[in-house]
């Protein structure tokens, strides 16, 4: 089997974190806009950078997309774990394409307060908070993600794991660290706040950690298929050249 696709979808993962950090960069939502500003404060912010705002949100929109491809083949490699009926597998998936919206929706949310410049104030305001809570406070299918491919991981009892044991428990251990940003919804400054050190710092720098991570352990296990695949083959190769011979 052609492994080369997989090989694509599992580098989309840092294609989706370069293009999705620069747009936000772009954008200025990087530290975000804290959550104690005032509606005039939040208004007068989108107004006066409207466009590079639309801009990097625009740019964070299309790294989006790539993100299916990514949780696509981890659905693959985990469905050679435990087959093609596995209920893990595909629970996976369901929560990955989940996180996609999470990402894409709060993006239409600040797109839309961008739009116009001469919007009231506390609609401004109202859109700023519909982008941000959902953005960082839905953290729970990113978890149920996590946790499920570790399980996954760990569940794999062969003598020689598709991917390594630490990778399971990798995967439990990084997520957890994220899950404090569903507390967004309870402040409104401080360390749990959605520009605070743990619901944002922490979990901008645990997300991508695990991006990257879980990437690595993918092109590790698409390189062992095709090993696997080219020894399968080899005795077939020469019973074919025998018997032509």
């Amino acid at each position: 089997m052609d492994t080369s696709v997989q090989k694509v979808a599992a580098w989309c993962g840092i294609a989706f974190a370069a293009v999705f950090c620069c747009g936000f960069a772009i954008a200025g939502f990087i530290p975000p806009p804290g959550p104690g500003l005032s509606a005039p404060e939040i208004a007068t912010l989108y107004a006066e950078h409207h466009m590079r705002i639309r801009i990097g949100l625009l740019i964070a929109t299309l790294g989006s997309a790539v993100l299916a491809v990514w949780v696509a083949v981890i659905g693959v490699q985990m469905r050679r774990i435990e087959g093609r009926q596995s209920v893990l597998a595909f629970a996976q998936m369901v929560a990955g394409a989940c996180l996609i919206l999470e990402f894409l929706f709060p993006l239409l949310v600040w797109q839309t307060a961008a739009y116009r410049n001469d919007r009231d104030p506390a609609i401004v305001q109202t859109l700023n908070d519909l982008g941000w809570l959902p953005f960082l406070g839905i953290a729970c299918t990113a978890v149920l993600q996590g946790i499920v491919i570790g399980v996954l991981i760990l569940r794999d009892k062969r003598q020689d794991p598709l991917f390594p044991r630490w990778g399971g428990y990798f995967n439990i251990w990084v997520v957890l660290m994220f899950a404090p940003a569903s507390c967004v919804v309870l402040f409104h400054d401080g360390p749990l706040a959605w520009n605070g050190l743990i619901s944002w710092w922490l979990a901008l720098v645990t997300f991508f950690v695990w991006m990257l991570g879980l990437t690595w352990m993918l092109l590790r296990a698409i390189a062992r298929q095709e090993r696997d695949e080219l020894t399968l083959a080899a005795p077939s190769a020469a019973l074919a050249e025998g018997v032509a011979g």
